[in-house]
């Protein structure tokens, strides 16, 4: 009986370890930084994965602009 519920409990932690860091109850989003340049290049970053206030925050991000390049999240 011992090692049926030993066992059980292994598999319960191993299924646990496999959900994602996003906690299933926030909103989670993929964000990315787009960069425009003055001469209308545009460069796309990878998607990074947030949840919660991270998701939050970055949609909240005002654009910064520097001389001609302005950078911004863009988050789906």
């Amino acid at each position: 009986m011992k090692k049926r519920t030993l066992t059980v409990a292994v598999l319960f932690v191993l299924i646990l370890g496999m959900l994602p860091a996003c906690d299933l109850l926030e909103e989670c989003g993929n964000c990315k930084l787009i960069t425009e340049e003055g001469d209308g290049t545009i460069t796309e970053g990878a998607a990074l994965p947030l949840c919660g206030d991270a998701l939050t925050e970055r949609q909240e991000q005002q654009p910064v602009t520097v001389g001609t390049t302005t950078t911004y999240w863009e988050c789906l």
